[in-house]
């Protein structure tokens, strides 16, 4: 039997979404953070200008930066008008 994900934060908040010859863009972020079997996950949404998004949305790794100043290894997976669907990318720690 699948056993659930188990959710373990949630975190919402005002960041900047940045990747490689692309511009920083500011957003509001919402991240879920959670187990899936014994690796620690994060996915979610942001909200930020599409015409800023988008470059990011092209190019496979960006960070996402916290208000709390961590930073988060993640892919936009999504993106439609000014919102965008990601997932982690690398380890998930204390965020």
């Amino acid at each position: 039997m699948h056993e659930p994900n188990e959710v373990l934060q949630t975190l919402t908040g005002r960041g900047t979404v940045s990747a490689e010859g692309c511009g920083t863009v500011r957003v509001r972020y919402r991240v879920v953070v959670e187990r899936r079997d014994s690796t620690v996950t994060a996915h979610g949404s942001l909200h930020g200008s599409h015409a800023g998004l988008r470059p990011i949305w092209l190019t496979p790794d960006s960070t996402l930066r916290l208000k709390t100043g961590r930073a988060l290894a993640i892919s936009i997976t999504d993106l439609v008008g000014d919102t965008a669907e990601f997932e982690s990318t690398g380890p998930v720690g204390p965020l």
